[in-house]
């Protein structure tokens, strides 16, 4: 099989071989022709014994027929995403191999161009599919962190817990943030996880990456560059569900009104700054925020991966977490031999 030269872009171990037959959906695109501005969503009846992430591999595998340079020489080929249908397969009375159920979810999703593509980027899609399953009440994955990140994890709300409200996360490139600090603000029991940046490509990564796993089903994902983002919050608020909001830090006549909103409803809400050292350094950005949070007993992550230096230079930190490449690398090999 070649689905070796199929990019994995999730932890495929996350999905295990059952002794079941299961629907799964995909999602897959070519990196020069879809770009970030399209994708395909496919359907793959999945049998038993067989892995899921292997088996969903090798159906793009087959896609590219005549194409397989695209994946074996050009490595162009990105598997995003695959999701187990099967138990909306079931109320749909779908449960079977080409039940179509992707047919049903791309209905529900719009932006469909011809067969399986659609103009809407991969990483985009994985969240709306996300939510569409999340709609008829079937499970998701669950989200697991590797050593280092639990490790990390701990050591953060160490720091909460004695006391310490601003921490400097540095962490390596492949470390995983996201995930990591959308455990962390789990952990915190926050109402309001606010995620700050100057980089609003942020916004779409973080919510989409966290709309894949169950434990954040319950959680309400809001742009404050919206209009009705007030409403949205307030509403999630009142019907017991917890929001990440996401905060453009760039310039605007309305960010102050947002910040102002923000820091002011009545919820316990921690402060996530990504990218901190790109754009959200300058005294211009960070300034808005530090004045509120000296005013506010929420817990704040300063979070990069680069130039720590520069994500902190208005800021005044209480502690610093820490995580390099080859910190990563060496818990990887421990963990591989561990499990041989």
């Amino acid at each position: 099989m070649q689905i070796k030269n199929i990019n994995i872009l999730f932890d495929n171990e996350a999905f295990e071989a059952v002794d079941y037959d299961r629907m799964f959906l995909y999602i897959w695109r070519d990196q020069d022709t879809d770009g970030d501005k399209q994708c395909k969503l496919g359907e793959r009846w999945v049998k038993a014994g067989l892995d899921p992430a292997t088996d969903n591999a090798q159906r793009v595998w087959d896609q590219l027929q005549t194409r397989k340079d695209r994946a074996k020489i050009d490595k162009k080929i990105d598997l995003i995403a695959i999701f187990d249908v099967t138990e909306v397969a079931k109320i749909e009375e779908r449960y079977k191999q080409h039940g179509k159920v992707d047919d049903l979810i791309r209905n529900q999703i719009g932006f469909h161009k011809l067969s399986e593509v659609h103009n809407l980027g991969g990483h985009d899609m994985k969240g709306r599919v996300a939510d569409v399953i999340s709609s008829y009440g079937a499970k998701l994955i669950e989200a697991g962190l590797s050593t280092k990140q639990f490790d990390t994890a701990v050591e953060v709300m160490n720091h909460f817990e004695n006391g310490d409200r601003i921490v400097l996360a540095e962490l390596c490139a492949r470390f995983g943030k996201t995930i990591w600090s959308g455990a962390v603000a789990v952990e915190s029991e926050a109402d309001v996880i606010i995620v700050a940046s100057y980089v609003k490509t942020v916004f779409t990564s973080f919510a989409n990456d966290l709309k894949m796993f169950n434990q954040f089903t319950d959680y309400v994902h809001v742009d404050t560059g919206a209009d009705d983002y007030q409403e949205k919050i307030n509403t999630a608020l009142a019907h017991g569900k917890k929001v990440f909001a996401y905060l453009s830090l760039c310039n605007g006549s309305k960010r102050q009104e947002r910040v102002d909103y923000l820091f002011g409803v009545t919820a316990d809400r921690m402060l996530i700054v990504d990218e901190a050292d790109f754009g959200a350094h300058t005294k211009n950005q960070a300034d808005i925020l530090v004045e509120q949070v000296e005013q506010d007993d929420c817990k704040v992550i300063i979070m990069t991966g680069t130039n720590a230096d520069r994500a902190v230079t208005n800021w005044d930190i209480d502690t610093i977490v820490s995580v390099t490449y080859p910190e990563l690398l060496i818990q990887k090999r421990e963990t591989q031999l561990a499990d041989a």
